[in-house]
């Protein structure tokens, strides 16, 4: 009876250790864009035209606002130089009066990032939130500065299977911002089992150690 009670304890906490982890993606964050193969594992679809036209998707995105295609320096002041960004002068998206933008991002990508500069010169506290496929999230939380302080906002979902579904960005001063060089793209991951791996490894585990205890019954 004893050994019966050790053995089900032990294959519980084996499949709770298991089961854990599962519903948590790991992901990592691109600080600049020469970081860790992030231009050469993405499509850069850039920031527009430089039209002053608007637009609402560009590429795999689609932009919740009609975002205006600027270009510096002719009708967006500043930006910031290499390796900090990719060009200091690109074409840029302006989120024209919104210091929120939810984009969708259609197919199948783990690799995601854009550059972020703030309206105003000044430097503003911005929340960029990616959503996983898995229904994980993750946020990375930077201080780009209006006044020629563009940063680059970029993450890689980890999870073995994971895709990017969707982007929230938030400047928290509230002031509206523009973005560039939109990128997408799939890096190479670890080998994390997906969620439905990890518990049937869990329930494969609990299955043998029952084996074990009705032999042991026997």
């Amino acid at each position: 009876m004893r050994f019966t009670k050790v053995t089900t304890f032990v294959a519980l906490c084996a499949l709770l250790l298991l089961g854990l982890p599962a519903f948590a993606d790991s992901w990592t964050t691109f600080s600049n864009p020469g970081d860790d193969g992030y231009i050469a594992n993405t499509t850069n679809f850039g920031g527009g035209d430089g039209s002053l036209n608007f637009i609402t998707s560009l590429g795999p995105f689609t932009y919740s606002n009609p975002q205006s295609e600027n270009s510096v320096p002719n009708s967006w002041a500043t930006w910031n130089v290499p390796p900090f960004v990719e060009s200091a002068f690109p074409n840029v998206l302006f989120n024209v009066g919104f210091s929120t933008l939810h984009i969708d991002l259609s197919g199948s990508f783990n690799t995601s990032g854009f550059e972020l500069e703030p309206d105003l010169f000044q430097i503003d506290t911005v929340s960029v939130t990616y959503h996983s496929s898995t229904g994980d999230s993750f946020t990375v939380t930077r201080d780009p500065n209006g006044s020629g302080g563009a940063l680059l906002f970029a993450v890689q979902d980890d999870t073995a299977g994971a895709t990017i579904t969707s982007i929230d960005i938030l400047d928290t001063a509230g002031d509206d911002f523009a973005t560039a060089q939109w990128r997408a793209g799939n890096s190479g991951v670890s080998t994390t089992p997906e969620p439905g791996t990890m518990l049937l490894l869990g329930s494969g585990l609990l299955g043998a150690l029952g084996v074990v205890r009705r032999k042991v019954n026997l």
